[in-house]
Formats: C-alpha cells, structure tokens, sequence
C-alpha cells in the first residue's frame, strides 16, 4: 500500500495515548499525524481519565505508559480490558525489565514497545498491531524468550506431533517466532517478504488452533521447537 493510500486509511483510526509526560505525548501526536496521517489523536495524562473516557471513545488502539501517577499501566491494562476485552492496548514505556515485560503481557497487552526505539519502527509496530499482530520490541524480545525458557521444559521429541501438522517453510518460520524475531526481522532471514511471513504465521496459528503469537512462542518453546536447532 503507497504512503497517501496508508495515510487515508489512517486518517479513519483512532489512537489513544496515556502518558503523563506531555512533551513526549505531545510529541508522538505530532509524529503520528504529519508522519502517518493518524488525524484522531487523544491524549490522557492519567489513568482515571483513560478509564473515564475510552469506553465511549473506543480507540483502535491505545499507548500506555507503565508508570502513570495514579495508576501503573499494567492494572490500567486489566481495567480496560475488563471492559472491552477486544481493546487493542500497547505499552509504550521506558521500562525494560523483564518482569514488568511478563507482566504487560500477560495482563493482556497486544505488544511492548520501548520509547527509546526509532519513531520509525514505533510506527511500523503500530501498523502491525492494527493489522492483527502481536508485537514485542526487538530490544525486549531475547528477555522474554530467556523468561519463558525458564518457566517450560521441552517435551521429548518422540512424544511430540507439534511440526506434523505444518509445512517445511512454516517450521522455518515458526522456529524464527519462537526466537522472538518480528516479521521484517524473520522476512530478512529467510528471504521473503513481510507479507509471506504473515500470510504463514496466520496459517501456523490456523493449523495448530492457537489464538496469537505470544501464545504460539510459549506452545512452541514448550514443545522443542528450538531445541531441534542443536
């Protein structure tokens, strides 16, 4: 899709930013609607605000700092989502420590992203996530994989029909997921396009009847996956 076709899609897609930090809330505004074309921009300098009104706002997603003055992003996360399960929520934080990461994740965060990536990448994880991803920052990523592998053991191989049911390039990429990878990360490695990795990651899921990719990493860490590659 060319830049003016992606911005007039944008231009119809609300996002949300809760953040305290004006200058940098402001900011990303800015970025997101000269760079991208995002024209319904909402800032929320706390969380009682964001729970006050993004029920009936109902954004397409929503940025969430983890350390807000009245409320830690992660328990604003579970509020939220106890009202629309379907929210799309992001963390968009400074914070890189492992538990919190876990934390968001499990709280039911659509992904996590560091505010000291590039702009360029925050926005490409955005698209993603719009488009039905779950994204993990690539500097984030290696942490949550380490964690997973201590809290899962592999099962013996010879008790496993995990792979079975999938084709040889979907092994290839899921044993890429399973290392954390994001798409452009996996389309590089493997020589195909973004869309490619995609189109197979949605028949990986489709295959082994597993909701999203956070919960295909941890399905197969559990199973080995990387443990063939040794």
């Amino acid at each position: 899709m060319g830049e003016k076709n992606l911005s007039e899609t944008n231009s119809n897609l609300k996002i949300a930013i809760i953040d305290d930090h004006l200058l940098f809330a402001e900011g990303l505004k800015n970025l997101l609607e000269a760079k991208a074309g995002f024209l319904q921009c909402l800032i929320f300098n706390n969380a009682y605000q964001a729970l006050q009104r993004l029920p009936q706002e109902n954004p397409h997603l929503s940025l969430v700092d983890i350390n807000l003055p009245d409320m830690s992003g992660i328990e604003l996360t579970r509020k939220l989502l106890s009202k629309n399960p379907s929210m799309k929520i992001v963390i968009l934080t400074m914070d890189d420590s492992k538990e919190t990461i876990l934390n968001a994740i499990t709280a039911g965060a659509y992904g996590y992203l560091l505010k000291s990536s590039s702009f360029s990448n925050i926005l490409k994880d955005i698209q993603a996530v719009l488009q039905g991803d779950i994204i993990i920052s690539a500097e984030v990523a290696p942490k949550i994989m380490e964690e997973i592998k201590r809290f899962y053991h592999p099962k013996q191989k010879e008790n496993s029909s995990f792979l079975k049911l999938l084709s040889e390039r979907e092994k290839e990429v899921l044993r890429e997921i399973a290392k954390g990878k994001n798409n452009k990360a996996i389309a590089e490695e493997l020589f195909i396009s973004e869309k490619t990795v995609k189109n197979h990651l949605t028949n990986i899921l489709t295959k082994l009847n597993i909701e999203d990719r956070m919960k295909l990493i941890v399905a197969a860490i559990k199973e080995g996956i990387l443990e063939e590659e040794k």
